[in-house]
């Protein structure tokens, strides 16, 4: 029934971590263990280029923060369960790929500045994805959902916990 706002959640959240990751562990392959280099920029170019990227990453991190701080608390409160998944679906989609978007960029600006700073900035971002990554638990909280709501999502994947009665 709602199998494909699941699927979605799941689906864009593995693109975006996992693409992240790959995109940091290539870049740190051609910064440190490949022969090529990027002409080396003049120190101007380097330095902005450090300058940007910090607050790039920055402000990024900052935004999701933001944004999962305000965007869970309101889809909690959201009728429905549908709506909630759809919302969550959305949710997810935008972080996890605009994160990875700002991953790319800073990967990108570390091969062609040389700055290892930038790469340490990156792996942080990827870090944050971690996280903050939507497992079926996460989801069950983020959401406030039921334990019969949880069985209807994702069946038996989904161990309901056993509560002592005293």
């Amino acid at each position: 029934m709602f199998e494909k706002e699941t699927k979605k959640i799941k689906n864009t959240s593995q693109v975006g971590l996992w693409g992240s990751a790959a995109v940091v562990i290539l870049a740190a392959l051609f910064l440190y263990a490949s022969p090529w280099r990027f002409p080396m920029q003049s120190e101007y170019v380097n330095r902005w280029m450090l300058i940007v990227g910090s607050v790039l990453a920055v402000l990024s991190l900052s935004m999701a923060l933001l944004v999962i701080r305000k965007q869970v608390p309101r889809l909690r409160q959201t009728e429905g369960l549908g709506a909630k998944l759809a919302g969550y679906a959305g949710y997810i989609q935008s972080l996890y790929l605009s994160i990875l978007a700002v991953v790319v960029v800073l990967c990108l600006m570390t091969m062609i500045s040389n700055q290892n700073v930038l790469l340490m900035l990156a792996m942080v971002t990827v870090l944050m994805l971690i996280l903050a990554y939507p497992n079926i638990y996460k989801v069950k909280v983020d959401l406030g959902l039921t334990d019969e709501e949880m069985k209807s999502l994702y069946g038996d994947r989904y161990i309901v916990e056993q509560k002592d009665e005293k």
